[in-house]
């Protein structure tokens, strides 16, 4: 059984993913969470900390360096990978902060003196507020928005043509709804944000519509990636920025859900071009100022509009189900979550659908052009 939870401790009207007092030595830190904070006492010695020279003194607290055991057989890096070491990451100068990040795991640790902790508690929430540390106990209305970036190929009269030669694609550019994505020679749609996955598939067809309508050449979507790296990048956010918070906040508990019910189903249907790439793996996201951009799912899913909605509607369900119940826990088996796990968030239909998708596509049951009619479900939703 795995379990993923985004409770911590409450503190004067905040959640606090970990909060532990300490004083005099201090040497395992394998205990603490992601943005877990350390409050010490005047005089506490943290020891086996990468990054911080001979020895560094705070004034408030001394830090003190990885040094491997005597009878450690390794190199200096196989040790501070096996014992997962925090490193040295930075001091604030906004309030008396130190950030280590561990080694291997990377999970950030917030080191601050107690009088700061204690006396200038005003201007230290505000600091770790903006950094997602922290989030309020209150969150109140939870609202989640549903968006994307998906990148094609693009086929015109049945030869593959560069999104950069186009003048649809080159006008809207990087920002536009229909543009270029970094790589100019593929297309990206960036639909309007939705609040539901129906309104999502709706906003997405309604540009897909829209470039029909501009040219009379015969435009396809192609979401092959023979040539180049697809992605169907999926974004979630939110209008109340208490939940924004919570969501770049704990993004990694949400990001590791998403791999698991998600990533892991649809990642082997990336084309030929995006395999090896950096999005084409687990656990890829990007913070933004709305919230996220989960990376790692190709684009493969757009030619099957039912499976975009199947897809979103996970996503939603996903995702407020760990931000109103703090906690989600399900089977795994072989590395992948157990079938009935998933008719928590969708239908036995959808679940079915969702998940024989990859075998749909590795047969060639699926037609890899983005399809030009909304599916049943969404007109349904109308």
């Amino acid at each position: 059984m795995k379990k993923l939870s985004i409770k911590g401790v409450p503190y004067r009207g905040f959640i606090v993913k970990a909060l532990q007092y300490v004083e005099g030595d201090v040497y395992d830190y394998s205990g603490l969470p992601d943005n877990a904070i350390l409050v010490v006492k005047k005089g506490a010695r943290l020891h086996n900390i990468k990054g911080v020279g001979a020895h560094l003194d705070l004034g408030w607290a001394e830090l003190f360096p990885a040094l491997p055991p005597d009878d450690w057989e390794g190199d200096y890096a196989s040790y501070v990978s096996a014992y997962d070491v925090p490193v040295y990451a930075g001091y604030s100068s906004v309030v008396r902060v130190v950030w280590l990040q561990t080694y291997t795991t990377r999970r950030w640790m917030l080191v601050i003196p107690e009088e700061e902790w204690e006396g200038n508690w005003d201007e230290v929430k505000k600091y770790l507020l903006s950094y997602g540390v922290i989030r309020p106990q209150d969150l109140g209305e939870i609202i989640i928005t549903l968006g994307g970036d998906p990148e094609f190929e693009v086929y015109v009269d049945g030869k593959l043509v560069p999104a950069k030669k186009l003048s649809v694609f080159k006008r809207g550019g990087t920002v536009g709804p229909i543009g270029t994505d970094g790589n100019t020679n593929i297309a990206e749609f960036r639909p309007e944000p939705a609040y539901s996955a129906e309104e999502y598939v709706e906003n997405f067809l309604s540009l897909v519509k829209s470039l029909r309508k501009r040219k009379r050449r015969d435009y396809a979507l192609s979401v092959k990636g023979d040539v180049y790296p697809l992605g169907g990048h999926i974004h979630v956010g939110s209008p109340n920025k208490k939940v924004v918070g919570v969501l770049k906040g704990e993004v990694k508990t949400f990001i590791s859900a998403l791999d698991d019910f998600l990533g892991r189903v649809i990642l082997p249907t990336s084309g030929p071009a995006r395999r090896g790439t950096g999005n084409a793996r687990l656990g890829v996201y990007e913070l933004k100022y709305y919230g996220w951009e989960y990376k790692t799912p190709p684009a493969s899913f757009y030619a099957d509009l039912e499976m975009v909605r199947i897809v979103y509607k996970l996503v939603k369900n996903l995702v407020e189900t760990l931000l109103k119940e703090e906690e989600i826990s399900y089977e795994v088996v072989n590395d992948k979550v157990e079938r009935r796990e998933y008719l928590r968030f969708l239908t036995e239909e959808e679940a079915e659908y969702f998940l024989s998708f990859p075998h749909r596509w590795a047969q060639g049951e699926i037609h890899p052009f983005v399809p030009m009619e909304e599916p049943a479900a969404v007109k349904a939703a109308k």
